[in-house]
């Protein structure tokens, strides 16, 4: 009978403890949040946020809507939404859309607690999270094109005009598997090449965004050209470009590439692809590796930038805004930076911190040694963002796409 009385005991302060730990959960404030999907190991950088904000803020839970498919544009589902049509209480958001954003009264202004001072920021983070001199992002990263190459081959490290990379490459023809690895298939990615071919031949935003209403032939012509570059096969390739476009930072790891043209993140693909090859094969490593500036025209290089910084959601009350600064400053520590620069597996992310310090910081530098280069070529470049620019590029970018040569294997 006591042994009965104390298993009734036991099972009646099992289910108190349960309950009570039910009402706990439910009473967690839910935050949503966007995260920018595009980045390395996106879902274990997630989970790692998730953990450790929870930890540190156990009455906040954390809810992602994943756009990983669907960021940029709708998604082929009639319930699909992208970043403009999304309801969350803070978007992780590409400056391509910020000028909408604001227009369209879909964000409000940070409490100034939530922005890091701009002496903290490199200089185009600073400036590609505001609009009309405010200040909407709370600035996470940058990113821009960059050529990259295996460090010591001269060919690259005087490049200023496209003319230059055709020289460095080979021109009118270069050897088999010394080519430029890069994707040029796809409206999204051919409308950002033409944006950047417009911004160098014009000079400046102000001047090219003239040039975005319709396919300039003299911008086509640089692109054109671009894809000469390529091996044939590569580049133009619709099954790379939609299942398998990892493979052009393969290529230059493997080097079967002269150099490789894209974001900076990468060189994460290009490192990890090293980490996998044994001894004989000659994979690059990171201290083989060196950086340029991209020029897509023959008037210069004018280095352009996107900025990906958190927003603050219209609706979102005191008590959500108070949590949701709570995230941005959590998301800006150096610790969590760092988390996500470095964390665990086969490479470091090589993305670029809005963060200046973190360019010098010793444990980021000493895995990925091309930070401080890095800096000095995106922090003078100038983030646009305009009303429906996304839409624009992308536009151009479908035009384009049905008109350059596919580089079809020989």
């Amino acid at each position: 009978m006591r042994a009965t009385l104390r298993n009734l005991a036991i099972l009646l302060f099992l289910v108190i403890l349960t309950s009570s730990a039910s009402r706990a959960d439910t009473n967690r404030r839910p935050l949503r949040i966007v995260m920018y999907p595009f980045i390395p190991e996106y879902q274990t950088v997630k989970a790692e946020v998730k953990k450790g904000f929870e930890a540190s803020h156990p009455d906040i839970e954390l809810q992602f809507i994943d756009l990983d498919g669907n960021y940029y544009a709708p998604g082929s589902q009639p319930q699909d939404e992208y970043i403009g049509a999304t309801k969350a209480d803070v978007y992780e958001l590409d400056s391509v859309f910020l000028r909408d954003f604001v227009n369209q009264k879909k964000i409000q202004l940070w409490p100034s607690d939530a922005l890091l001072p701009e002496d903290e920021l490199v200089k185009n983070a600073a400036s590609g999270s505001r609009i009309d001199g405010a200040r909407y992002g709370a600035a996470h990263w940058a990113c821009g094109n960059f050529i990259f190459f295996k460090g010591g081959d001269g060919g690259f490290s005087e490049i200023k005009s496209l003319s230059d990379l055709e020289a460095a490459i080979g021109k009118p023809a270069h050897p088999i598997g010394k080519g430029l690895a890069t994707d040029l298939k796809g409206k999204s990615t051919l409308g950002e090449f033409y944006l950047m071919a417009a911004v160098d031949h014009y000079g400046d935003w102000q001047d090219a965004k003239s040039h975005l209403g319709a396919v300039d032939p003299i911008l086509e012509n640089d692109l054109e050209r671009l894809v000469k570059l390529c091996d044939a096969g590569y580049c133009r390739s619709d099954q790379y470009h939609s299942k398998d476009p990892g493979i052009y930072p393969r290529l230059f790891a493997q080097q079967k590439a002269r150099a490789y043209l894209g974001y900076s993140e990468g060189l994460h693909d290009v490192l990890a692809e090293s980490a996998q090859c044994d001894a004989s094969s000659q994979c690059l490593g990171d201290s083989q590796i060196d950086v340029s500036g991209f020029p897509s025209d023959d008037n210069g290089r004018h280095q352009i930038s996107w900025v990906d910084s958190y927003v603050l959601d219209a609706d979102c009350n005191q008590t959500c805004t108070t949590d949701a600064v709570a995230f941005v400053k959590y998301m800006n520590s150096d610790e969590v930076y760092k988390t996500i620069l470095l964390h665990t597996g086969p490479a470091p992310a090589y993305l670029l911190p809005a963060k200046a310090a973190l360019y010098q910081d010793p444990e980021v530098v000493g895995r990925a040694h091309l930070y401080p280069k890095l800096k000095s070529l995106i922090e003078s470049a100038y983030a646009p963002s305009d009303v429906d620019l996304n839409g624009e590029l992308r536009k151009r970018g479908t035009e384009i796409d049905g008109q350059l040569p596919n580089n079809t294997a020989k």
